[in-house]
This record gives C-alpha cells, sequence and structure tokens, in this order.
C-alpha cells in the first residue's frame, strides 16, 4: 500500500515502503540484504532515511535494486527520488554490455587467457632470467 501523505519527499515515501514490503514478507534486514546483495548496514540506514553514508548515485542504486527485488514503487517514483538525490539522468543501464561487443567497435576480440595460463608464462619468464643470471655469473 503506497505511502499518499503529500508532506513526504518521494524518497521517504519509498523506505517506508519498502521497509513495509519486507517486513509483510517477514524477511530480516540480513535476509534481503543477502537476496538483493547490499549490506545489511546500509539497508538499515536507507530504511531509517540516511542517504549520506554513500554517494547519491550509490544510495539510488542500493534503492533501485531494493525496490525492484520487493517490486515496491514506480519508475516515476524512483525518478523522483534520483532527482531528491541530486542524481543526473544519463538513461544509464545496468545491465552488462552484450556480449558481442567488438561488433559494435569494429575491433577484433582479444583472445582470453587464463589466470594459470599468465602465472606459468611468468613462472617460465622468471626461470629463464634466473639461469641466464647464473650463467653470467658463472662466466663471468
Amino acid at each position: 500500500m503506497p505511502d499518499e501523505n503529500p508532506n513526504r519527499s518521494a524518497l521517504e515515501q519509498l523506505v517506508r515502503a519498502l521497509r513495509q514490503a519486507r517486513l509483510q514478507r517477514e524477511l530480516s534486514v540480513d535476509e534481503i540484504g543477502r537476496l538483493v546483495k547490499i549490506r545489511s548496514a546500509h539497508i538499515e540506514r536507507l530504511e531509517a532515511g540516511d542517504f549520506t553514508f554513500l554517494p547519491p548515485l550509490y544510495v539510488y542504486s542500493s534503492l533501485r535494486k531494493y525496490a525492484e527485488a520487493l517490486g515496491v514503487g514506480t519508475e516515476e517514483q524512483l525518478a523522483a527520488c534520483r532527482k531528491e538525490l541530486g542524481v543526473p539522468d544519463t538513461r544509464f543501464s545496468t545491465k552488462p554490455a552484450p556480449a558481442d561487443e567488438h561488433a559494435v567497435s569494429g575491433k577484433p576480440p582479444l583472445p582470453s587467457v587464463s589466470k594459470r595460463t599468465i602465472v606459468l608464462l611468468a613462472g617460465g619468464v622468471a626461470l629463464v632470467l634466473a639461469l641466464l643470471g647464473l650463467a653470467l655469473l658463472l662466466l663471468g
């Protein structure tokens, strides 16, 4: 049930609705934190109306994730929250870039190299340098 009090800001209305939705679902702060991958302490501060503990963009992003997970808030309400926080409307996407990004840039994709391969190559180079140093020491 949305909070219709016109004296409350969009942020206050949203966090009140988020807390109510969380409690209706009988979720603890820790449970919702794990679900949306937001620290419990951050959830508590958001629900308390403290929006100063992180930069505004991070607060907005956290509120948006929390709202989406609980099905709370409209796009208009989230846009009003964004404005109240002073986050510019950049129309950024929170979704990952497409895997075929090289098709857009026109450049061929770089081959993927595993961490194991990099470690083995670095070890091989270190071994060669050590052997060269030993050879110079013995011959020089």
